[in-house]
């Protein structure tokens, strides 16, 4: 079954802040690289939402690993068969995660 996915305003900023880092920092291919390797996570988690590993404060939040250095933290909201984006998180730009 498949879920909706809901980008939060939180997402929306951080998978942006996350784009132009990677255009000051890296290359091109590592842009389109991170933004296929979003896509295909997202397609992942809206067929198996519980995919990501649970965190510590919550069960309905989880965090998926995009790369090596990017972790995707969403709130699977199964009564609503929904996906809700909470933010992307960039360990090269905050090391002390």
């Amino acid at each position: 079954m498949v879920h909706k996915i809901v980008w939060s305003a939180l997402a929306v900023k951080t998978y942006v802040n996350n784009i132009e880092y990677l255009e000051k920092e890296w290359s091109e291919k590592e842009i389109l690289n991170f933004i296929m390797a979003v896509k295909r996570k997202l397609v992942s988690i809206s067929m198996q939402p519980r995919i990501g590993a649970t965190t510590n404060k919550r069960a309905n939040i989880r965090k998926a690993i995009i790369n090596k250095r990017i972790l995707l933290i969403y709130r699977h909201k199964p009564q609503k068969k929904e996906i809700e984006l909470i933010r992307f998180f960039n360990t090269y730009q905050y090391p002390a995660y």
